[in-house]
């Protein structure tokens, strides 16, 4: 499995994810695991949880705001590893806030019992489809080429000396790539960057069926809506 379509499938497991086990260190040194469930949709990016502010996780981020969340789907295993910084702004506490919270904070949003906090991913540690993958997200958010290919990672980068796309002007190895040309003739570093995108050309190679299109479909364009947040 290449590099973008195990970070889609990646995605995708914690799309549909409601919970996930909080690793954190506590005031005495020593790890601790709390299970949370998750507000909002998390991805390989960030995600948010709810705690308690008197309780152990919102004390121990206070002195040390390393933490890691996994998830697992079956046999593939998700470890994120990152931290939490606590979010006091009112509208996305307000945005966050789940019906069933009110169990937790009877004074609602405003209850200073309610602790938000947004976990920042720095790095991944995955088993998805029988493979290991240790990968940081500087690398995941290095534009590699126009149209969302990891191409840092490509066994056709050694195996046939490719430099990729972006380095070869539109020309890999194997030809002249339709759609690194239309993204580099109108100037673009990636297609992420395009008002179009996912225009017809693009989808046709992510999205197809040949057997170099992506499995699962539309890996690469993740990838590109992810590099399309990069300032």
């Amino acid at each position: 499995m290449r590099l973008h379509e195990t970070i889609k499938k990646t995605n995708d497991i914690l799309k549909k994810s409601e919970v996930g086990y909080v690793g954190y260190i506590k005031g005495d040194g020593f790890p601790s695991v709390a299970t949370r469930s998750f507000c909002g949709i998390p991805n390989i990016l960030h995600s948010h949880i709810s705690t308690a502010s008197n309780g152990n996780l919102a004390k121990a981020i206070v002195i040390n705001n390393k933490m890691s969340i996994c998830v697992h789907e079956g046999n593939d295993n998700i470890t994120l590893i990152g931290t939490a910084h606590i979010i006091t702004d009112m509208k996305v506490k307000q945005t966050m806030w789940v019906d069933w919270f009110i169990n937790h904070y009877p004074e609602g949003v405003t209850d200073p019992n309610y602790m938000l906090i947004e976990f920042r991913a720095d790095r991944l540690s995955l088993w998805v489809d029988r493979e290991c993958v240790e990968i940081s997200l500087t690398d995941i958010m290095e534009i590699q080429s126009n149209c969302g290919s990891m191409c840092n990672t490509c066994d056709y980068k050694y195996s046939h000396g490719c430099q990729g796309c972006i380095a070869l002007k539109g020309k890999p190895f194997w030809g002249t790539c339709p759609v690194s040309k239309c993204c580099q003739d109108k100037g673009y570093d990636h297609c992420g960057q395009c008002p179009d995108m996912p225009c017809e050309l693009l989808k046709s190679f992510s999205c197809g069926d040949d057997k170099e299109c992506d499995k699962p479909k539309g890996s690469r364009l993740e990838i590109l809506e992810m590099w399309s947040k990069l300032k």
